[in-house]
């Protein structure tokens, strides 16, 4: 009966250590610490971010679309609008830098030299490379 007890309290002490035992914390560090405004360096960084980690680096956009499904009234893609982000090589800013967003994640960027958002006018675009596999 002695050994039972015993071995019982052993059985115990253990499954209780394994229970409280101490949890691995979560890494909560982001990739990046900021986003480059060089344009080309810009565009290898953004589009491993999802989009409230960009919002945490950059800010809310000055304006933002959403594009809605009809019939479900849910998000499918957003464009994003950022005034004086990103500079070309000269270190000039370009007035206007659209994000096309996707499932939460930057497809394009394109830089533009107007900063009226509402006409179509041309700009250097540029889609992201999505890679398999990050690590």
């Amino acid at each position: 009966m002695r050994i039972l007890f015993i071995s019982l309290l052993l059985i115990s002490n253990m499954i209780f250590s394994q229970h409280h035992s101490e949890k691995p914390q979560s890494n909560d560090t982001p990739i990046v610490d900021e986003l480059p405004s060089l344009y080309y360096e810009f565009v290898d960084v953004v589009g491993i971010l999802t989009t409230d980690e960009i919002i945490a680096l950059i800010g809310e956009p000055a304006k933002k679309i959403n594009i809605k499904m009809q019939s479900s009234n849910n998000i499918i893609a957003s464009t994003w609008y950022y005034h004086n982000l990103n500079t070309d090589e000269s270190g000039t800013y370009f007035p206007t830098t659209e994000l096309d967003i996707i499932d939460g994640f930057v497809e394009s960027v394109t830089f533009m030299n107007n900063i009226n958002e509402s006409n179509l006018t041309e700009g250097t675009q540029f889609d992201i490379k999505k890679q398999n596999n990050i690590f």
